[in-house]
């Protein structure tokens, strides 16, 4: 089994994730939430708590501010994830997922626009990126949406320079980042939505999406497709997803825990199949408990 090295995540877009249970949304009325659950969310640090909890060593550089944003750092710590703040003169922001219970759940979500960085404060994160991935990553994450004033550019050209210091990049992103960071990534983690939109066109199923990117951006490309399961192609091989074997209601940051779950496994030194096993069953296990990138418990072994 190869040496563990580190996952870091570069956390631009980062939230405070807040998720309410609730018997029925009423609407234009009051409604009392059975439960809420509170966590340090957005693409990136979903991805590098699933991680930490699979055993893998990890280390996040969060864009944060106001008082959310030191919320989310104590959030983190209580995690014992290791956390480089860079800090925002604007607030974090918030998002909300409303999750009406009974047979047939339905997710109603809020998302605020990602806090914007200013040109001053992205240099100083590009800085921090740098000095916490150079001596010891071995995989730099960069997921989720770009929050303003970045030019996406910039962010392809911060990856390039930690995968010169060793690092390999793991993307997962859409719109103007995912075009633009996709020809840097050693590793592509997309939905059959966001292939679509990277490839040009409607992709007909999971697996010709992963092969078209793998080839067009030389890279290893999964493509997740929810209840249908996925492909992947890594190292050139083919590898399928099947489809997940238990759905719960809280599918709300299931992708991130995929590839939190693919990491771990990669950067422990597992066999591309058994790391992509690893994802499935964190992506289930995400599903089942309220809050994004939180696991479950594990299924018992029959």
């Amino acid at each position: 089994m190869e040496q563990q090295t580190m996952i870091v995540s570069l956390a631009l877009s980062p939230s405070l994730d807040i998720t309410y249970d609730v018997p029925v949304l009423r609407q234009g009325d009051i409604t009392r939430p059975r439960a809420v659950t509170r966590v340090a969310g957005g693409k990136s640090l979903n991805v590098v708590r699933v991680a930490h909890a699979l055993g893998a060593d990890v280390r996040t550089v969060a864009a944060l501010g106001g008082h959310t944003g030191a919320w989310i750092a104590e959030l983190l710590a209580a995690e014992d994830i290791d956390v480089e703040v860079v800090r925002l003169s604007e607030p974090t922001r918030v998002c909300s997922a409303i999750v009406e219970m009974g047979d047939n759940p339905t997710s109603t979500d809020l998302y605020e626009p990602a806090t914007p960085l200013s040109a001053a404060e992205w240099r100083g994160f590009a800085a921090a990126a740098i000095a916490e991935s150079s001596a010891s990553a071995g995989w730099v994450v960069v997921a989720g949406s770009l929050p303003a004033g970045i030019d996406p550019q910039w962010v392809a050209a911060l990856v390039d320079a930690l995968r010169s210091a060793g690092a390999r990049s793991a993307v997962d992103s859409s719109g103007a980042g995912l075009r633009a960071l996709a020809g840097h990534a050693d590793l592509l983690k997309i939905n059959r939505l966001e292939a679509a939109e990277l490839l040009g066109g409607e992709q007909s199923d999971a697996e010709s999406a992963a092969r078209s990117i793998a080839s067009s951006h030389d890279c290893d490309a999964v493509v997740t497709d929810g209840v249908r399961g996925g492909f992947a192609v890594i190292g050139g091989a083919g590898l399928p997803l099947s489809p997940p074997q238990t759905r719960g209601r809280y599918p709300a940051g299931s992708g991130d825990a995929f590839l939190g779950g693919l990491l771990a496994g990669l950067d422990s030194g597992l066999e591309p199949p058994e790391a992509l096993a690893q994802a499935q069953d964190a992506a289930e296990r995400n599903a089942h408990v309220p809050g994004q990138g939180v696991l479950g418990p594990a299924r018992q072994s029959s």
